[in-house]
């Protein structure tokens, strides 16, 4: 009895299943159960959005590129914690970063932000994109992590107290890395408060900024925002976005000849 031989499914249709089923993990673990030859097409949707997000999950991935090195370079996006206490996960995840070859964006979310970032995740140029989600951080706990990042186009910061950097006019309150890769910023409070970290950024020359959303939780905020402006920022802006947290200015904000009127 002859046996019937057996039909492969042409690559380009295999690679068409798996790029379809590209964010249901569920589907890409089947898929990849299916044939050797499948593996590799699953395993760069997979891996493509990597949640390091506990202290769990940063020492079993520290296993996993131990066995399997190479499934480093089809990471592109990693979601971070804001804080680990332990040194054991730190010294994990610095190996990790230590791979991560590829990755443009970077999420951090959490309580408070931790001022050691940098020392963990060393410098990674090629990084276009951070989001950070923190109830509070002080200023040397963000450059820490900004420094991480000198290649950034896309910064979105969200913190629900207040900074306590005090005196924003000081000169010490000050982003130190350059941020002259940046073209899209959201920087807010999410109560309402101060946007003291905005306003110390737009200290800076940000030479490519071209989206802006600002959020003013008092007069001071949107002053920085109009020296901005009047500085450079009127010259590479093309989208912009105002919100007002508080009652709004009226009148000639004090320090800049813009007039700005509420509602």
């Amino acid at each position: 009895m002859l046996s019937t031989p057996q039909r492969q499914v042409p690559l380009e249709l295999v690679e068409y299943i798996i790029d379809f089923n590209f964010d249901d993990t569920a589907a890409l673990i089947t898929c990849s159960k299916v044939a050797r030859g499948w593996v590799r097409a699953t395993r760069h949707h997979l891996f493509a959005r990597t949640k390091l997000n506990t202290a769990r999950r940063i020492l079993c991935f520290d296993e996993i590129l131990l066995a399997s090195p190479y499934i480093a370079r089809n990471v592109k996006a990693v979601q971070i914690p804001t804080w680990l206490s332990k040194e054991e996960p730190r010294s994990a995840l610095r190996r990790i970063f230590k791979q991560l070859s590829s990755v443009k964006s970077i999420s951090c979310s959490g309580q408070q932000l931790q001022p050691v970032w940098n020392e963990v995740l060393g410098d990674l140029p090629l990084v276009k994109s951070l989001k950070l989600r923190v109830g509070w951080t002080d200023l040397y706990a963000l450059n820490g992590l900004l420094s991480s990042f000198p290649g950034i186009t896309d910064l979105f910061i969200e913190t629900r107290m207040t900074s306590g950097v005090g005196n924003v006019e000081d000169p010490c309150s000050r982003i130190a890395t350059p941020l002259d890769q940046l073209e899209r910023m959201i920087v807010y409070n999410g109560s309402g408060l101060q946007n003291d970290f905005q306003s110390i950024l737009l200290k800076q020359d940000l030479p490519r900024l071209e989206s802006l959303e600002a959020q003013f939780g008092c007069d001071e905020d949107a002053v920085y925002f109009c020296d901005f402006l009047e500085r450079s920022g009127s010259k590479t802006l093309k989208d912009l976005h105002l919100r007002f947290t508080y009652g709004g200015p009226q009148g000639v904000l004090h320090g800049t000849s813009l007039v700005v009127c509420s509602g």
